[in-house]
C-alpha cells in the first residue's frame, strides 16, 4: 500500500462527492417536495461524501490530513480579501470577452435561478455556507491537496499548470453552452494558477482555502440580490462563478 496520495485517491474522493450528492438529493426529495431543499441537501451531501471518503483513505493509509497541508491559521483570514479582489478583478477583465461571446448576458442563469428560488433565511444561509466554506474546503483538499501531492515529483510549473487545468475542467460540469464554458474555463484556470502558486509558496492549504472562500463569497452575495439588480449586472457584463 502506497504511503503517498495518488490520482486514484482523487478519483475515489470525486466519486464520493457524486455519491453523497445523489444520496442527499434522494433523501431530501423523499422528505419534502421543495426542490430548493433537495438542491441544498445534494450540495451538503457532496461535501460530506468527498470529505468522508478522504477521511477514510487517510485513516487506512495512516497519512493524516496534515499530509495534505491542511493547516489553518488565524492570519489566513486576511486572504479572504485576496479572494474578493480576485473575483471582482476577473469579472472586470473578462467582461469584454463575455460581451463578445454572450451578448445577451445570463451566463450563470441556472445558478442565479437556484439562488433566487431560495425563499427563506435558513436556506439562504445554508447556500452561502456551502459556497464560502464547504466548497472551498473540499475542493482545496482535492485539488491543492490530493492532486498537488500526487504530482509532487513533477516540476513546479507542471504542478501549477496541471492542477489548474483539472480544477477548471471540474467546474465545466453543468455548464450548458460552449461560450459559457470558454469563459468559465479561462476564469477558473486563472484562479487555479493563483491557488496552486499560493499553496506551493506556503506549503499548506490555509491561504488557498480562504482565497477560494472569498472568491465564492462575492458570487454568493451578488446572486442573492433581487432579480432586477442581478439582470442589470448581467447586462453590464458582470460574470461571477464559483
Amino acid at each position: 500500500m502506497t504511503d503517498r496520495w495518488t490520482i486514484v485517491d482523487l478519483v475515489l474522493v470525486v466519486l464520493g462527492a457524486l455519491g453523497g450528492s445523489m444520496v442527499g438529493y434522494v433523501i431530501a426529495a423523499a422528505l419534502t417536495p421543495d426542490p430548493n431543499v433537495a438542491l441544498l441537501s445534494s450540495l451538503v451531501g457532496q461535501f460530506v461524501g468527498s470529505v468522508g471518503v478522504l477521511a477514510l483513505i487517510s485513516r487506512m493509509r495512516g497519512l493524516g490530513f496534515d499530509s495534505l497541508g491542511f493547516d489553518l491559521r488565524l492570519t489566513d483570514l486576511l486572504y479572504v480579501g485576496v479572494g474578493v479582489a480576485l473575483q471582482i478583478g476577473l469579472s472586470v477583465l473578462l467582461a469584454p470577452l463575455q460581451g463578445l461571446l454572450m451578448p445577451e448576458g445570463g451566463p450563470s442563469q441556472e445558478l442565479a435561478d437556484a439562488f433566487m428560488g431560495l425563499d427563506t433565511p435558513g436556506t439562504k444561509i445554508v447556500m452561502v455556507a456551502v459556497a464560502t466554506f464547504m466548497a472551498p474546503l473540499s475542493e482545496e483538499l482535492m485539488f491543492r491537496g490530493i492532486l498537488l501531492r500526487a504530482l509532487q515529483n513533477r516540476s513546479r510549473r507542471a504542478i501549477v499548470l496541471i492542477t489548474s487545468l483539472v480544477f477548471a475542467a471540474f467546474h465545466l460540469v453543468g455548464v450548458t453552452s460552449v461560450p459559457a464554458g470558454v469563459i468559465v474555463f479561462i476564469q477558473i484556470v486563472i484562479v487555479g494558477l493563483v491557488l496552486a502558486h499560493v499553496t506551493l509558496r506556503h506549503d499548506r492549504l490555509g491561504p488557498a482555502i480562504f482565497i477560494h472562500g472569498g472568491f465564492n463569497l462575492v458570487a454568493a452575495l451578488v446572486l442573492l440580490l433581487p432579480r432586477e439588480i442581478l439582470e442589470q449586472l448581467e447586462q453590464a457584463g458582470a460574470w461571477l462563478r464559483f
